[in-house]
């Protein structure tokens, strides 16, 4: 029993040191635009030559400019998810600073093809999901209306919501599993450049600066504050999450 007690902790050891470095899902996101991108590239590259030799020029610059557009598209993709990648590098570092009372998992994959979540706080005070972002623009909220550079974009504020959702969603088992009452968890949303303009009025989750994260959730109160500080239901968390990143597309049972 002791050995299997010691294996378990080891094992949950290695699954946070894995979760705390990241997950896959930004960087497949970076991966599969670039490979896109290079592969749009090359098409057209061929197409440009093979205009010569072709008896039917215009299939040739068809497929040209069709491979140029769809390069231009997945190279911008690329571009977002990279600048997204530094951006959550950074609320990394900023996270740093919280006591050891506090567990940060970072870019878990969510079920079903849903996304991530860029980072999941893990405290006496609370279960913290974190979007961030990355704009160096003028952002603009308006309640769950949000616009860049006057423009309205999706729902960032509920985007952040959905993953502290599904977040909830998922470790429902867990917290059955171990006796304890399953928490609210508080989604945040994190903007990293220093460079961007913001005009926030009736935010309906919080919205923070980066400099202002790690104060904000230590000091944050919860009326009714879970009880998350047992080793074991620590390690039962960070164990099904683990579970989740191997097998991302399906609801994992703790095990």
């Amino acid at each position: 029993m002791a050995m299997r007690r010691v294996a378990l902790g080891l094992r949950c050891l290695l699954a946070m040191l894995m979760l705390r470095n990241g997950g896959k899902f930004t960087d497949q996101q970076i991966r599969k635009y670039s490979n896109k991108a290079v592969v749009c590239f090359a098409i057209a590259v061929v197409a440009i030559f093979a205009m010569r030799y072709i008896q039917i020029p215009l299939i040739g610059l068809i497929t040209t400019m069709l491979a140029i557009t769809l390069f231009k598209a997945n190279f911008t993709r690329w571009g977002n998810w990279f600048v997204g990648k530094r951006g959550e590098m950074a609320i990394s570092d900023a996270l740093g600073s919280l006591s050891d009372d506090y567990i940060v998992l970072n870019d878990l994959m969510l079920p079903d093809g849903k996304g991530n979540v860029d980072h999941l706080v893990m405290g006496p005070n609370g279960l913290f999901a974190i979007e961030t972002k990355n704009y160096s623009t003028f952002v603009k909220c308006s309640g769950d209306d949000w616009f860049v550079n006057g423009k309205k974009i999706r729902s960032l504020s509920k985007q952040a919501k959905r993953n502290a959702i599904a977040v909830r969603e998922n470790l429902a088992a867990v917290f059955a599993d171990q006796g304890n009452r399953l928490p609210f968890v508080t989604a945040l949303l994190v903007f990293v450049n220093g460079k961007g303009r913001f005009s926030i009025k009736n935010p309906t989750i919080p919205v923070l600066r980066s400099s202002e994260l790690a104060e904000f959730i230590a000091r944050y109160n919860s009326a009714r504050p879970p009880s998350i500080t047992s080793p074991e239901l620590r390690r039962a968390i960070v164990h099904h999450l683990h579970l989740l990143q191997q097998k991302p597309d399906k609801l994992v049972a703790n095990s």
